[in-house]
């Protein structure tokens, strides 16, 4: 989670100083900075499937099978609007970037199912998942001042504060239902 914050905050805040930038070393590093945090990511995904049983593995597989269906469709929507000009190649190009977090966010919800679906949880669901949204939601907050108070720019902030909304409103819905479950549970 701390390094899609990382990946989000050099999205919103370095990548767009690549448009500004006229020295070419300068524009590549800006323009594929985002790409280290994500590079992380993939290798910790690697190395925890690589090191998970095989049941684990299975749910993995199905978290993986799934999001890379939902992200080729997309994409693949993106793709044709594109081309046949209904959105601009900005918009194109922005869908783009989203591709990988929604990538991972799709593969979290459905590796998720699939542990329950099997009556396992993963060594990494030792936090009820409303306590993850909510971190999330801090981030996406902290992210949502610095942008709007130090680098003045509404339009950073505004996503970032919507990110940030969005993902407390799911903290609550999420918490409401795992006091609920616990509840009923104790009876």
């Amino acid at each position: 989670m701390i390094a899609m914050a990382i990946y989000v905050a050099l999205l919103l805040f370095v990548w767009p100083l690549a448009r500004e930038t006229t020295a070419l070393p300068l524009k590549i590093l800006c323009a594929l900075a985002p790409v280290a945090p994500l590079l992380y990511v993939i290798a910790l995904g690697a190395q925890r499937i690589l090191q998970s049983d095989e049941l684990e593995q299975r749910t993995h597989l199905i978290g993986l099978g799934v999001a890379t269906a939902v992200v080729s469709v997309f994409s693949i929507v993106g793709g044709y609007l594109a081309a046949s000009r209904v959105i601009t190649q900005d918009v194109a190009a922005l869908i783009l970037l989203w591709v990988f977090p929604l990538l991972i966010f799709t593969y979290s919800i459905t590796r998720a199912r699939a542990s329950r679906h099997y009556g396992t949880v993963g060594c990494d669901e030792d936090s009820p998942l409303y306590q993850r949204f909510l971190w999330a939601g801090a981030i996406f907050a902290a992210v949502a001042a610095y942008a709007y108070f130090y680098k003045h720019d509404d339009y950073m902030a505004g996503v970032a504060t919507g990110m940030a909304t969005a993902f407390a409103l799911s903290a609550l819905l999420l918490g409401l239902r795992y006091w609920s479950r616990r509840r009923r549970a104790e009876r």
